[in-house]
């Protein structure tokens, strides 16, 4: 026996349902399309970005290298810079520093004038009265005069120093050497005041340019000259030109 179909259950689609399914299908190609078109934009994105990375790391390992090569060609520049500083300019400066080591300046030397003949072997004029007695003082040929005289001075002292600053550009570095008139007793440095004795000038010859510095230097300040002839001729001047005063 056959049962009776259903006529009721039997779905005939219509005209407007396949079209529904055609819609459905070609969005669903078309989403499906997109998807893979987006996909592949990712991939070729990282690819692209896959690149650019390996370019990155390949720029950034050659900044590096050549930050090395720079320090390392800074390094051997500093090293010339100093070994070439401490053959020439350090070796150039000491070198004038000891040819400079002894110079001679103007010193005072005490002396008196040749006895005279109204005055005793004392160099005292004596006096006597008619009640008999005498009376003795001083003549003037026993003044003590001072007359200026080559005096061999030397360098006793040579002070490394530095003046800092914020600025690279500004610090500096000194060289001060210190001179002193050699076999000096206490009594001289205090008559003379010797403590404050400084030769702040060489020269090899005395001129018209050595006057002027002679003009110009401070209490305690020397002159110093590489020849005791020449200094002669500075003491000479300073001779004549006290006795002219």
């Amino acid at each position: 026996m056959y049962e009776d179909y259903d006529e009721q259950n039997y779905y005939e689609p219509t005209i407007a349902d396949e079209i529904l399914m055609e819609y459905q299908q070609k969005m669903k190609d078309a989403l499906l399309e997109t998807v893979k078109l987006e996909i592949q934009d990712i991939e070729n994105e990282n690819v692209r970005l896959k690149n650019e990375n390996k370019e990155y790391k390949k720029r950034e390992n050659d900044l590096s290298n050549k930050e090395r090569n720079l320090k390392y060609k800074e390094e051997n520049l500093k090293r010339e810079v100093i070994n070439e500083f401490y053959k020439s300019n350090i070796g150039d400066t000491l070198k004038q520093y000891l040819e400079d080591c002894e110079v001679w300046f103007a010193d005072t030397e005490k002396y008196q004038i040749p006895k005279c003949g109204l005055c005793n072997e004392e160099r005292k004029l004596v006096a006597i009265f008619p009640n008999g007695k005498a009376t003795k003082t001083e003549c003037t040929c026993a003044k003590l005069l001072n007359k200026y005289v080559p005096s061999l001075s030397e360098i006793t002292e040579i002070k490394f120093s530095k003046k800092n600053s914020n600025y690279s550009s500004e610090r500096k570095f000194y060289l001060n050497k210190t001179y002193s008139p050699p076999n000096k007793s206490y009594n001289d440095y205090y008559d003379y005041d010797y403590q404050d004795f400084k030769i702040y000038h060489v020269t090899s010859e005395f001129n018209e340019s050595i006057i002027t510095l002679h003009g110009d230097k401070k209490y305690g300040e020397r002159l110093g000259f590489r020849s005791k002839d020449e200094c002669q001729k500075y003491c000479d001047w300073l001779n004549k030109k006290n006795e002219s005063n």
